[in-house]
């Protein structure tokens, strides 16, 4: 089974489900999808099937066959994809949906699907309003939602532009979801429990960042074809209670489509218990507005998240070329953020001071890349010149770093690593609590890695020795971060298993 929404043409709205195939599109009163349209021939174009795999294909007619803008004669269709015929346009859908529903939404506490039977009721753009003053029958499933233009009053007004202002003020893409669905149910008591869902284009899915219950914890209720149905048309559905079906949901749904710039950002699903309540435009408009205002927010944060997931894959790019150069560093960037975040762990540091850490350990050798191979692979004793070459790697990698997003979030990591507590250090010389805080933990965490991963000319340091070791240099790390280093030893959240020498060992096992 397939569904064609019609949305140009005379009979706009109309919802056409095939189930004979192929599906014969044409004004031949006998064709699967019957078009009243002098633009389109008797028989015009027909869709075959092919196990998962659908086809449409021109008969030859008079004006051709469009899908997605371009004129076709035998092509590949897919669900959400929009033909032309004539004057007249309709979107695909097939049941081999193209929204995936991501695994996260098992981690919601109450959740449940409900596949409704008749087809999804009314719909309604983003600049159209709902008529309050439709009865209970003409709005339930499988009926249109007449829709009218409403205003707002300025007391509405004023109360969105506060909450677009507390949304505007989250630091990322998660916390403004959770502030979008807090507005929501402060401009309407009467919403029991929303998801906030983000839509991926290119995997189909639909990602759930955000949920808020507001009243009794009952289960939601998702309709995959509803959510498909959104996404396809770009336009807001309401599936009203419905008491003649017995799997439709005794309850109000209604699915809002985040859009920008003509894209579909998201899919927020709202649920309302109060059966006899008539969802009006005073309930809807108002939180239709709210989503248009900030949905220019969610998607700078969503390129800001893509651009920050690109840059840690040009980071890694870089990493593995610094591996490919080194075998010693193999793993061992890996390694020291392992080390440094059960430091931080100890420490209690928060998710958010963790994630910086994270990157800056990642970083902290990156400026390896600028030394010469010759002295990177070199298996004897560095000359003093040598050594000074790979003194610069700091300062070279803090320079290739400073290109990337937020890098002076977690800059200091990577150029200050090697400073220590007493003065000792390079490249600056800092001392104490001059040395920023993640470079003191990079650097406990690099000098444990180093002692037992050593270089072939300096040998394995045993992880106990190489503790101890640590503890009676106390003077050139932070006396607090060398405890919460111990701490994590002895707790055996900080473990030497992905060491050099341990997969040396595993390997040369193996091999026996």
């Amino acid at each position: 089974m397939a569904i064609a929404i019609l949305t140009r043409g005379k009979t706009s709205g109309r919802r056409v489900t095939i189930v004979q195939w192929p599906a014969t599109i044409g004004r031949d009163p006998t064709s699967v999808l019957h078009v009243d349209d002098e633009g389109v021939s008797r028989y015009h174009a027909r869709i075959k099937k092919r196990d998962k795999l659908y086809i449409i294909e021109d008969l030859q007619s008079k004006n051709g066959t469009y899908l997605n803008g371009e004129n076709i004669s035998n092509c590949i269709i897919s669900s959400g994809d929009r033909v032309l015929v004539g004057d007249t346009e309709f979107i695909f859908l097939t049941p081999e949906t193209q929204v995936d529903l991501a695994s996260e939404i098992a981690e919601l506490e109450h959740f449940a699907m409900a596949e409704d039977i008749d087809d999804i009721g009314g719909s309604f753009s983003m600049s159209e309003k709902i008529d309050g003053n439709a009865s209970p029958a003409s709005r339930r499933i499988g009926s249109d939602i007449e829709v009218h233009g409403a205003s707002l009053t300025s007391e509405i007004l004023s109360k969105i532009f506060e909450l677009q202002a507390n949304i505007l003020s989250s630091d990322d893409v998660k916390e403004c979801c959770a502030n979008i669905l807090k507005g929501l149910h402060a401009l309407s008591a009467k919403v029991s429990r929303s998801v906030l869902f983000i839509w991926s284009p290119n995997s189909k899915r639909l990602i759930p960042l955000a949920v808020r219950h507001s009243k009794s914890a009952a289960k939601f209720y998702f309709s995959r074809r509803a959510l498909e149905d959104v996404i396809a048309r770009k336009r807001g559905t309401i599936i009203a209670p419905n008491d003649g079906n017995s799997t439709a949901v005794s309850r109000h749904r209604i699915l809002l489509p985040i859009m920008h710039l003509g894209m579909v950002l998201g899919v927020i699903h709202l649920e309302i218990d109060e059966v006899a309540l008539l969802v009006s435009e005073d309930t809807v408009q108002p939180m239709r507005f709210l989503i248009e205002r900030v949905a220019p927010s969610i998607d700078s944060f969503m390129l800001r998240q893509d651009l920050e997931n690109f840059s840690v894959g040009m980071i890694e790019a870089m990493i593995a070329t610094l591996e490919a150069k080194d075998t010693y560093t193999h793993g061992h960037s890996e390694r020291v953020s392992r080390y440094s975040l059960a430091i931080a762990d100890q420490m209690n540091l928060d998710r958010e001071v963790k994630r910086l850490l994270l990157m800056s350990a990642i970083c902290h050798d990156l400026g390896k890349i600028g030394v010469p191979d010759a002295i990177l692979r070199k298996a004897s004793l560095l000359t003093a010149d040598e050594y000074e070459e790979v003194k610069q790697h700091p300062t070279i990698g803090a320079n290739i770093v400073a290109h990337l997003p937020n890098a002076k979030r977690f800059l200091s990591g990577v150029k200050y690593h090697h400073e220590k507590w007493d003065g000792s250090g390079y490249p600056d010389g800092l001392a104490g609590e001059d040395i920023p805080f993640f470079g003191r933990i990079i650097g406990v965490a690099d000098v444990f890695d180093a002692m037992i991963s050593g270089r072939s000319y300096s040998g394995f340091l045993d992880a106990t020795d190489a503790v101890e070791k640590l503890g009676n240099e106390k003077e050139l790390f932070d006396p607090d971060i060398l405890a919460a280093f111990t701490a994590a030893w002895e707790a055996g959240t900080l473990t030497q298993k992905t060491s050099t020498r341990n997969n040396a060992l595993k390997k040369e096992g193996d091999d026996s």
